[in-house]
């Protein structure tokens, strides 16, 4: 792509060079216009003053300046042919009163012609004398025109060149930042048109300036709650060997294996956590039937919800279609579920729900267990946050990525108690259909 600057500089060294030529062209003309108003005016000054000045065959000389080539003619009146000027070129007589045009060897000449004491005057011109003529005057006209129009190039040069040093100044300010160095830049002394450009390359470095802060605290996050569990399988693993018996070794293999499990299940929650913190693309939104997602959730958690004897159903389905990302929807509602039935108790109850309430589409997972303290909700998105007195194991992931992927949904979530003040009911409001 051109750069600005050569766009600049042609665009207006070719605004310029158009001018020059307009101008040129211009003066040309009316240069031209008057040379035929002098020209004719001789024409008939010279017609005029012929019968008092002149005699016939007087044998004049031939003009040495080309703006004087005329050719001078006179007839009697018995029609004999008198040349005023020698060795000029004699053209008929065309008997014409005033000024006219004519073509005489296929050249344009002008003609002026006057009957005067008995006498036919006719004074002739070639039109390419007059034309010469303008131009040698453009020309001469013109120099000074076009010493000013090279002048005004070096200037434009100089101009541009000064007035593209701010943008040159911000490139190298914005080449030499490192992730480390990522303050904002100063806007006091930039032009008015390049202060939007720096205000919204700070913007873009404080926001990935908190991207970096949260990759940051992520990773040291995740290194932290990893090296629990896998010391505790270090150790489970040393227990494992250590066993004096097949009873104590079965009973330190379950137990391995559920330390494999939660380190499984942490692994599998940092993953999705990742994949959902990138914006959403234009081409993964599609219509999606949140009743379905719905119904098909409820088959892929069945098998657990009846391992615990917990009543898991979709409460008064409704035909509710939004424009959504059906995969993150999918790991929104499954962690929210998952979540429903690991800390409800035996014999509780799950239930889901999608509808319309004032205009706007939800989706909605109530449980009736033992809930989450008012004091506590407001961080329960928090990454690897859990309230204080759980006995369920868990990793506090699963939240955080649902608001993750109802933020990329630009959906709400609202955290509020179950039925009857009991449990706890996570509805996420979607704004748009």
């Amino acid at each position: 792509m051109m750069s600005i600057r050569r766009q600049l500089l042609l665009g207006l060294m070719g605004a310029m060079l158009l001018c020059v030529l307009g101008a040129g062209v211009s003066l040309y003309h009316v240069l031209l216009s008057e040379t035929n108003e002098l020209a004719d005016l001789q024409l008939r000054q010279l017609a005029a003053a012929l019968p008092h000045e002149f005699a016939p065959d007087s044998g004049l000389p031939v003009a040495e300046d080309p703006e004087e080539e005329f050719v001078l003619q006179a007839w009697d009146d018995d029609g004999h042919a008198q040349s005023l000027l020698l060795g000029r070129q004699e053209l008929p007589r065309y008997a014409v009163r005033g000024f006219s045009m004519a073509m005489v060897d296929g050249e344009p000449w002008r003609l002026y012609g006057e009957s005067r004491r008995g006498r036919y005057v006719q004074v002739a011109q070639r039109m390419a004398v007059r034309d010469a003529l303008a131009v040698s005057m453009a020309l001469r006209a013109g120099a000074p025109l076009l010493l000013f129009g090279a002048l005004l190039a070096v200037l434009i040069v100089v101009v541009v060149g000064r007035a593209l040093r701010p943008m040159r100044r911000l490139a190298q300010a914005v080449e030499g930042r490192t992730p480390d160095a990522l303050t904002p830049l100063p806007t006091q002394d930039m032009p008015p048109e390049l202060r939007p450009v720096a205000q919204a390359l700070n913007g873009l470095m404080q926001r990935f300036e908190v991207a970096l802060t949260a990759q940051r605290t992520f990773v040291a996050d995740a290194a932290h709650e990893l090296r629990s569990p896998l010391t505790a399988l270090k150790l489970q693993l040393q227990l494992v060997e250590r066993a004096g018996s097949d009873e104590a070794r079965q009973v330190a293999l379950a137990k391995l294996h559920e330390r494999l499990d939660r380190g499984t299940h942490l692994v599998r929650q940092l993953l999705s956590l990742a994949r959902h913190e990138t914006p959403l693309g234009a081409a993964q939104r599609r219509q999606v039937d949140l009743g379905l997602l719905l119904e098909a959730a409820v088959a892929d958690h069945s098998a657990l919800a009846d391992s615990r004897n917990i009543d898991l159903g979709v409460e008064a389905p409704a035909q509710v279609v939004i424009v959504a990302d059906a995969d993150g929807l999918r790991v929104l509602l499954n962690n929210l579920i998952d979540n429903a039935l690991r800390y409800t108790q035996p014999g509780g109850k799950v239930d889901l729900q999608t509808a319309w309430e004032n205009g706007l589409p939800l989706l909605r997972v109530r449980d009736n267990g033992p809930g989450v303290a008012a004091e506590y909700r407001a961080r329960l998105f928090d990454r690897f946050f859990r309230p204080d007195g759980q006995q369920v194991w868990g990793c506090g992931l699963g939240l955080s990525i649902v608001r993750n992927i109802a933020d990329h949904h630009q959906a709400d979530i609202v955290l509020s108690e179950g039925e009857a003040g009991r449990g706890l009911c996570v509805t996420v409001w979607f704004k748009t259909p």
